[in-house]
């Protein structure tokens, strides 16, 4: 195959020019993001400019680490605004969170620019859409546990783009993304003709085949009844939820009540009541800590009062209630104090006969549940927090294995779901391991309970994480039911569509009739095979960059 006429990285650029383009790609990186220019549904083209403009600004800079530095600078500025909500978290972790998902744009210009300096055949659309999506399948899934919010794929939601997750995972989308994004950094550089040719085949190949998948959507199975669930967005401020008084508690749970009982009132027929991630104050469903709390009498007679008023309402109401809801496991009194051996962030369901299923989350939220890398060591995790999040604490158990809720419902039969508890359903192998089962996916819906107070007043914010949450309605083929405290709160379909949703920061309820699918898709199958085929590939492209390397020494 021929090399291109066109050096890509020998003719240089004064600074000022590596400013603008660098700049330029940070600045449109911003203006795709919810709540800003671009108006949502349009978001999925736009993404490739951001990176053909960063590729092309790092090709032409006029070093290496002038390339890097510029890069990681100006995009930490860009993520510093995307990710303005965490002062209200932790001002200290603001920035450092900001600088650190910067280095993966420095670091693709890095090797990019490396790369294709040696290896000048193999076309920008195929060398940054492997580096590109290694880099984010990194960020995503590897390191600090997980960082899987902002990815390139994600603005694609909605179009028969996102359609290729159900074969290649949000990977595929962010692939299609740093395809196109080296195309136009090529154009960028005026490749000639022959070589632009050859850029169109990733790319062009990947465009036919999300239009193949446009053509023919997923489809529930006919003529089965869909399972009738009421979600209830609670509309809590977190600063209530962490610091409220028992009688804010008393008021929230009676508001949540009276919510849902009005639409249950309203609505037809309903096969599930879903409340969002950890609305039920006290320390959960628990029997024996339930008994231990009666025991010890009046002054904490509270903590028994508003789960016991939340399980006496789903009888009542004759329907099953999914709530979130903290578990204390196991509780001792030691010197006159409650505590648990094990603590929980939880789902419970609520059956009407008085019985419960509880689904235990399994994967804690980085930073926000748990300390990455030195959680082993108590002294240092509290060190860290007293520097940067005073006031939290992190003492929640991980459940070992995901468990699923089951129900059997008059009207709509046998249902199996999987229940990711808030972050887990960013995290495409974490709600894999709930959905698959022997290479097939073996439940019927997939339903989330999520907060997203922490968001604060950035309901961009929540819309990053609901689009990240979406993706698993595609990869695993079934619907997911979104139940979100201050939203978004949606129903997301195997076809890429929305079905229901809620305006954020609202209280409110829908009536969501869930359909039933039975397919497995290929990304069910084989989970995150397509990023290990890009890692693989990343490898290929260095050993040929430095096979390149030692014979122009030689030479």
């Amino acid at each position: 195959m021929p090399e291109s006429s066109v050096p890509r990285v020998p003719k240089v650029e004064p600074l000022w020019k590596t400013l603008c383009w660098m700049f330029g790609a940070a600045a449109a990186w911003v203006l795709i993001q919810p709540g800003y220019l671009v108006p949502e549904g349009w978001a999925g083209w736009p993404v490739i400019v951001w990176i053909g403009l960063l590729v092309r600004g790092g090709l032409r800079a006029r070093s290496g680490w002038v390339a890097v530095l510029v890069a990681w600078s100006s995009f930490s500025i860009a993520w510093a605004i995307a990710l303005a909500w965490i002062r209200h978290v932790s001002v200290a972790g603001w920035w450092p969170l900001a600088i650190y998902s910067a280095a993966y744009a420095a670091v693709l210009v890095a090797v990019v620019r490396w790369t294709s300096g040696r290896v000048r055949w193999i076309p920008l659309s195929v060398t940054v859409a492997v580096f590109g999506v290694v880099l984010e399948y990194i960020r995503a899934e590897v390191l600090f546990d997980a960082w899987p919010f902002h990815l390139a794929g994600h603005p694609f939601w909605g179009s028969s783009i996102a359609l290729l997750a159900s074969l290649g995972g949000v990977w595929a989308c962010s692939l299609v993304a740093y395809s196109f994004g080296g195309l136009v950094a090529a154009f960028f550089l005026g490749e000639p003709s022959r070589a632009m040719r050859l850029e169109l085949i990733l790319p062009g190949a990947l465009w036919v085949g999300a239009s193949m998948l446009g053509w023919f959507p997923s489809a529930p199975v006919d003529d089965v009844p869909p399972l009738e669930v009421l979600a209830v967005q609670t509309n809590l401020p977190q600063d209530n939820k962490m610091t409220s008084t028992d009688a804010q508690r008393t008021a929230a749970v009676t508001a949540f009540l009276e919510l849902t009982q009005q639409a249950l009132n309203q609505s037809e027929p309903v096969d599930l009541v879903v409340w969002p991630e950890t609305m039920v104050p006290g320390l959960g469903f628990e029997p024996d800590t339930q008994a231990m709390l009666d025991a010890c009498g009046e002054q904490v007679a509270g903590w028994n009062a508003w789960p016991r008023a939340v399980r006496q309402a789903a009888i009542d109401s004759h329907v099953p209630w999914l709530v979130g809801t903290a578990t204390w496991a196991d509780v001792e009194v030691d010197d006159g104090l409650l505590v648990p051996r094990q603590q929980f962030n939880s789902a419970v369901v609520l059956e009407p006969d008085g019985s419960m299923q509880r689904i235990d989350k399994v994967f804690l939220t980085p930073f926000g549940e748990t300390m990455p890398y030195v959680r082993s060591w108590p002294w240092l995790e509290q060190l860290v927090l007293d520097f940067g999040a005073a006031g939290m604490s992190f003492d929640l158990d991980a459940a070992v294995n995901p468990v699923r809720a089951v129900l059997e419902t008059p009207n709509s039969g046998h249902w199996s779901l999987a229940v990711p508890i808030c972050f887990e359903d960013a995290v495409p192998s974490v709600v894999r391991s709930m959905c698959v089962s022997g290479g097939k996916t073996d439940v019927d819906a997939i339903v989330n309970i999520s907060n997203d107070g922490w968001f604060s007043d950035s309901d961009a914010a929540r819309r990053v994480h609901a689009w990240a949450a979406a993706f698993r309605a595609i990869e695993f083929g079934r619907p997911l039911v979104r139940v979100a405290n201050t939203g978004e709160t949606a129903m997301f379909l195997p076809d890429g569509t929305t079905s229901s949703s809620l305006a954020a920061r609202t209280s409110g309820t829908i009536h969501v009739p869930v359909p039933r699918y039975d397919h497995t898709t290929l990304q069910a199958r084989w989970g995150n095979w397509l990023p290990r085929l890009c890692l693989a590939l990343s490898v290929v492209l260095l050993a040929l960059g430095f096979l390149k390397a030692d014979r122009s020494v030689a030479g």
